[in-house]
């Protein structure tokens, strides 16, 4: 098996950590460690998606340019850090690593199809920059791709781990497609679309760096700071869609064109009678057709505290992150950690 972290050292060498483009400033503030590991990741990445196709290789190059956040390799890093701090990265780490941002990557570029989305995060999406039948397949390359890697490393161990995700990611968008059709979500159902379409994921990443460094026994307690962690990052994500200025880059009320019924929404429904819940339903419904719609249905949730709503649930799940994290003995990582889980939902992008 190729040593990841022998063969990247010298194209990382006085890189400055995490210095790279997409990475937030909170990043700046991690471990040494950590943001070195983070720029040997990027360097392995981009190996890692190289393929025979030029086409496939501009849509992959098109994808890496316009990354996001890199949460879930951050997840990855300090969770082996935290998990075993003498010897936290190895071959494991990093392939683990890319196997994961593969299939969030995947997961996202399918679902702009599967949204007919034209915008991600401001630029244009891979089915708006090529077509549909592209973004498919450069969507499934990396599924495949991700599925080849932990192969080739014999990390039959992570095979479950990343399976499950794929599993609960793809029940998950089903659900919310059900439910934009019956117009029926309620808080329970929407928590399981986002813990099924999110936060498995990046529960996932923080099991994979317990695992991957050797100490399994903290994998699941892990992985439940992770599922935390995202469900505070997709409720923040949902209630950035009703303010007034949509920073993520897609259009304000993009989820009410889509009919995804979200926290701030509900909560907002659960306020009002039964007359104006329909008269809200029916602004929904016909959003798509005249936008005037989204501005009545936000400033329904506005007026009925939606948004402070679902911002004090999700710092209730940060909670939920912080009180685990803070079993764990002192140390740069451990604090890393919190502050990451209180960035995602603070963050204004």
């Amino acid at each position: 098996m190729t040593n990841i972290i022998h063969s990247m050292t010298e194209n990382t060498a006085g890189t400055g950590g995490s210095s790279h483009k997409g990475i937030p400033d909170i990043y700046t503030s991690f471990p040494k460690e950590v943001k070195d590991a983070l720029s040997r990741f990027e360097t392995f990445y981009r190996r890692s998606l190289y393929s025979d196709s030029s086409l496939l290789n501009k849509v992959l190059q098109y994808i890496f340019d316009k990354q996001g956040k890199k949460i879930r390799p951050a997840c990855v890093f300090l969770s082996a850090l935290i998990s075993a701090p003498s010897e936290p990265f190895n071959n494991r780490t990093y392939a683990g690593t890319a196997a994961i941002e593969m299939v969030h990557t995947a997961s996202i570029v399918h679902d702009d199809v599967v949204d007919q989305s034209n915008l991600r995060r401001g630029n244009k999406s891979v089915n708006a920059e090529w077509t549909s039948r592209i973004a498919v397949l450069a969507g499934d390359y990396l599924m495949a791709k991700a599925m080849s890697l932990i192969a080739e490393h014999q990390m039959f161990d992570f095979m479950n781990i990343m399976a499950q995700p794929i599993i609960e990611m793809s029940v998950g968008e089903m659900i919310q497609i059900e439910k934009s059709i019956e117009m029926d979500t309620t808080e329970k159902i929407y928590f399981e679309i986002i813990r099924k379409k999110t936060a498995v994921l990046i529960g996932a990443s923080m099991e994979v760096g317990a695992q991957s460094s050797g100490a399994a026994h903290l994998s699941k307690m892990m992985y439940e700071i992770g599922e935390n962690i995202g469900m505070a990052f997709q409720i923040r994500d949902d209630i950035f869609d009703y303010e007034k200025t949509n920073l993520l880059g897609k259009p304000t009320g993009n989820d009410i064109v889509e009919r995804k019924i979200t926290l701030p929404l509900i909560h907002a429904m659960k306020q009002a009678d039964s007359k104006k819940q329909k008269e809200i339903l029916k602004c929904v419904k016909q959003s798509s057709a005249d936008r005037k719609h989204i501005a009545t249905v936000r400033d329904f949730v506005l007026e009925n505290n939606g948004l402070a709503y679902a911002t004090s649930v999700a710092e209730k799940y940060v909670d939920k992150a912080v009180s685990l994290i803070s079993g764990f003995d002192d140390s740069p990582a451990k604090q890393s950690l919190i502050n990451l889980s209180h960035y995602v939902i603070k963050r204004n992008e």
